[in-house]
């Protein structure tokens, strides 16, 4: 169970007596692609981490269009902001599998004991659910002062920074996503995103292959969010 640990990022550096510890409260189980771990809205029971593959959170308009929040890769956690919350609280979100792998999860009531006994874990925590909280702001920030380029524009820039891989071609984002997926982050229909993407294209800023956008000009895409 500690090598499980030892790739959860939080959990990597903490003494091996602690991850002892930890272990006896962790569930581990394999995961395949279209399973959903947890509806939005359904109680929430559990903080989940990706051992492997890939899971999205997703949330769902009056309407419902999906809103995609995040993706999470391996070593992440996710569906921590049900810690510490009323007696029955229910997830905010959706969480899929979009690639077979293995997930771990903690059950609230144990591991909000845990972090009482191990308060240098709660900090880790804060930090990571700080840093989304950021992230989740900044998308806003993106969408009111650069349009919906300059959204499109900052996304691809975070998605290379987060599964970016560099090539003689560019930047390869190593996470195929539909049109409708992209658009999914900041409120754009599939038929916007189509005709910024031919933009960005036109421009040689980027181009896709076998199902991958591969960024050709990183410096180019960025100066949609920052003029």
């Amino acid at each position: 169970m500690n090598d499980i640990l030892n790739k959860i990022t939080i959990f990597a550096h903490l003494p091996e007596k602690i991850k002892d510890q930890l272990s006896e409260i962790v569930i581990s189980k394999n995961v395949t692609k279209g399973e959903v771990l947890f509806h939005e809205a359904s109680p929430a029971e559990a903080v989940y981490f990706v051992n492997e593959g890939k899971v999205k959170i997703s949330k769902s308009t009056p309407v419902g269009k999906e809103i995609l929040l995040s993706i999470r890769q391996p070593g992440e956690m996710f569906a921590e902001v049900a810690l510490f919350k009323e007696a029955n609280c229910t997830y905010p979100a959706t969480a899929s599998v979009i690639e077979n792998g293995a997930v771990s999860l903690i059950r609230n009531e144990e591991l909000e004991l845990f972090l009482y006994q191990h308060p240098e874990l709660g900090m880790a925590i804060f930090r990571v659910m700080a840093e989304r909280l950021q992230i989740s702001q900044a998308t806003l920030r993106d969408v009111a002062l650069y349009g919906k380029l300059g959204a499109l524009a900052a996304t691809l820039v975070r998605l290379t920074e987060d599964y970016g891989e560099a090539s003689e071609n560019g930047v390869i984002i190593k996470l195929k996503l539909t049109h409708e997926d992209l658009g999914s982050f900041f409120g754009a229909t599939r038929e916007s995103v189509t005709r910024m993407m031919n933009q960005l294209k036109q421009q040689g800023i980027l181009n896709k292959h076998q199902g991958n956008i591969i960024i050709n000009d990183l410096d180019g895409l960025k100066t949609y969010i920052t003029n």
